[in-house]
């Protein structure tokens, strides 16, 4: 009986695998997917041409920063969590992850009665934090791109006031830009006025957004100030140039954020679906909990799952 019911189980799960994946290709251009391999084979000289001629422009790649100041930096300023938790650090959310993950072991490991298991599931549970504030930098990324235009189109009155940027950028915090854009530009605005080099500065803040779009705009404004261009003319093209960027991105859908935000969601809701699957069937959970096999097996599951979840937090960017 018990082997019937894992068989049964395995076809289940073997099937909704078939279907996903079936789901998956014919939803996707396979041609152009298969176009753009080529493609990164073909530029890869090109890429490295590119690369080496960026440190000239910008000092973003060279940068070092300990495990600490990347999590302040990529998660905790890029999310903005500061502007509803002005005390949010390094040191907060390392608590936060360590208090998720002792009562996540306890009710896992009620559960599963496995402590290797338990341990990779709570410390899945752990990592939520660090999943939100992934996801609200992702959404403070969309809404920056979808205003730059309307940015750069203040920052040009302004210009036409006083021809410097950085007064310019002062002033656009009190021009109604919003939110988190204001608070990424004063933030700027006051490492330059207590005595940062400018072109850190604009470093910081680009990596603080993290968006292609706003990295464009960033070293066209740094090689400005290097070569003391006009500003207002150069101000004028990119508004012009990026609202038919935002026109192509309306028209074609495109939202990195939505879809990272579906990815995390999908992955989480397949541990519930594990549970479900343990409660419901007195003879499955047996087989999992109660057998050096079914523990075993049910460990790599979960490491397997662990990688998976990985992968998909790893991937950071989009290219069209």
């Amino acid at each position: 009986m018990l082997t019937l019911v894992l068989l049964v189980n395995s076809v289940i799960l073997a099937a909704s695998t078939v279907l996903f994946a079936y789901y998956i290709v014919i939803n996707a251009d396979v041609n152009n997917i298969l176009r753009s391999g080529v493609e990164k084979l073909s530029t890869e000289y090109n890429r490295n041409q590119l690369k080496r001629e960026m440190k000239k422009y910008s000092r973003i790649i060279p940068l070092k920063m300990t495990v600490a100041d990347k999590i302040e930096l990529y998660l905790i300023d890029k999310s903005n969590i500061k502007r509803y938790i002005p005390f949010a650090n390094f040191y907060l959310l390392i608590m936060i992850c360590i208090l998720i993950f002792a009562i996540a072991f306890k009710l896992t490991f009620n559960v599963l009665l496995f402590v290797p298991s338990a341990v990779v599931v709570s410390l899945l549970f752990s990592l939520i934090p660090l999943f939100v504030l992934d996801i609200m930098g992702k959404y403070n990324s969309e809404i920056i791109r979808k205003r730059l235009a309307e940015f750069i189109s203040v920052l040009n009155r302004w210009c036409a006031v006083k021809e410097d940027i950085f007064y310019a950028f002062e002033k656009s915090v009190d021009s109604g830009i919003g939110e988190p854009l204001k608070t990424f530009i004063r933030d700027m605005v006051i490492q330059v006025n207590r005595g940062i080099d400018p072109m850190e500065a604009l470093d910081i803040l680009w990596m603080k957004v993290d968006n292609i779009q706003f990295r464009d705009f960033i070293i066209n404004i740094k090689q400005n100030i290097k070569h003391r261009g006009n500003i207002r003319r150069l101000l004028s093209n990119m508004e012009e140039q990026f609202y038919k960027i935002e026109e192509e991105y309306n028209r074609r859908k495109i939202s990195t954020y939505v879809d990272r935000m579906l990815l995390y969601i999908i992955m989480f809701t397949v541990l519930f679906a594990g549970y479900f699957f343990l409660k419901s069937n007195p003879l499955v959970k047996e087989f999992y909990v109660s057998t050096v096999q079914g523990k075993l097996l049910l460990t790599l599951f979960t490491v397997l799952y662990s990688c998976g979840l990985y992968m998909i937090a790893g991937i950071t960017r989009f290219e069209y």
